[in-house]
């Protein structure tokens, strides 16, 4: 699968995140910035709504462990995430992830030792004035690959 092919996957692939406007900003090997813009994401007190933070973190998560891992042998699934909001984000919100390669080699080896398990991820989403709103910690579950 290319770059292109990949970003469509991240986009376009669920309907709600299709419809959320997301944005692939930076799509390179171990780093990612996805934004989500504040339209149609208010909720009744003028604030983005909190389930497009969780959205946001999972999305960019996922499209880490694709630029890092392609799709051929794992694909990852959201296994629980715990989401701390920090403050009201008001703007367009943006999640940005990197991982260096030998990290990445570490957090995969107990995987392939197994054939299956879990990948865990820190990550925080920040607004336009790349204030912190929000943070989480995700764990994904990584399944072979139908593709394999």
């Amino acid at each position: 699968m290319n770059r292109d092919e990949m970003i469509s996957v991240i986009t376009s692939t669920i309907p709600w995140v299709k419809m959320s406007g997301i944005r692939v900003d930076v799509f390179e090997d171990g780093h990612v910035k996805l934004v989500v813009p504040a339209a149609n994401h208010m909720n009744h007190v003028g604030i983005i709504y909190a389930g497009t933070h969780f959205m946001l973190m999972e999305v960019a998560g996922a499209a880490l462990f694709l630029t890092l891992y392609g799709v051929e042998k794992f694909i990852p699934i959201n296994k629980g995430m715990s989401i701390r909001f920090l403050k009201p984000a008001t703007t367009d919100i943006t999640c940005e992830l990197s991982m260096g390669r030998q990290e990445a080699q570490e957090k995969l080896k107990p995987v392939e030792e197994r054939g299956k398990g879990e990948w865990v991820l820190d990550m925080t989403v920040t607004d336009a004035g790349g204030t912190t709103v929000s943070s989480s910690t995700c764990t994904y579950y990584l399944i072979p690959s139908p593709l394999a």
